[in-house]
């Protein structure tokens, strides 16, 4: 691949995601991390992306992230993986045996099952990737009905929040389609989604934000809690200032 060609590929990935790390750059295009350091600096220099640490953000303006624009889990899947799975393990960390817990749907929670292992724990859900990946080893798990989303892959809506409502946990984890630091403010593109990341804060005692850092500056939809009501908020860097209460885990 000619060095204009990657530069043109470099930006393109930026602008679809907002933010890219440059080890998910090296290995998309195949070339190295110095290599994709040394674009990002020639493309920061000809003003097309944003150098930050641990990868490149996008110059434009995102929009509103609404129902319509937000990608399907399919089309998420493996993106930002590595990050993901080591605030997934960090999650997994803060959980004892015999401890009630709520999993929220979407990508970010893939992996968090394989971290939970030997521990004797009582999963809550609504997304059938949990469920697809639950084994015995997890102990038990307790699926919230509700209509079924192929969009999100999640059981939503009025019988979803019914059937979550008779149960109660020591965490809940939760995930979200962007945060607005400033603002500290937690989004999603939906409201459906939403109620039930309500619902479950709620049914808590401590509650956990976990978003990986292509998530920061996003603004969705629907703003469904301030930053300062969870307990935690677990992601794998920033570039802005954040309150006391973000957790990066050293691994990162």
């Amino acid at each position: 691949m000619m060095a204009e060609e990657r530069l043109s590929r470099i930006e393109q990935m930026t602008n679809e995601k907002g933010y890219i790390s440059t080890r998910d750059l090296a290995g998309a295009l195949q070339v190295s991390e110095q290599t994709i350091r040394s674009d990002c600096k020639e493309l920061e220099k000809q003003g097309r992306v944003i150098r930050v640490h641990g990868g490149a953000k996008s110059r434009r303006t995102r929009g509103i992230l609404t129902q319509s624009s937000e990608k399907d889990m399919d089309d998420r899947q493996g993106h930002e993986q590595a990050e993901k799975d080591a605030l997934c393990r960090y999650a997994a960390s803060l959980v004892q045996d015999d401890d009630c817990i709520f999993i929220d749907g979407g990508t970010t929670f893939a992996t968090i099952l394989e971290h939970l292992k030997g521990k004797r724990v009582r999963v809550v859900t609504h997304s059938q990737i949990i469920l697809n990946s639950f084994t015995s080893e997890n102990g038990e798990l307790f699926m919230i009905g509700g209509n079924y989303s192929p969009q999100y892959k999640m059981n939503l809506g009025p019988a979803a929040l019914a059937d979550l409502d008779s149960f109660n946990f020591q965490y809940a984890f939760l995930s979200c389609a962007g945060v607005d630091i400033d603002r500290r403010k937690a989004y999603t593109a939906e409201l459906e989604t939403a109620e039930v990341k309500k619902k479950a804060m709620k049914l808590a005692e401590k509650s956990f934000l976990i978003i990986d850092s292509s998530k920061q500056k996003i603004k969705g939809f629907y703003s469904f809690a301030d930053l300062d009501e969870f307990d935690g908020i677990i992601t794998d860097r920033t570039d802005q200032e954040v309150p006391d209460h973000f957790i990066i885990p050293e691994e990162n």
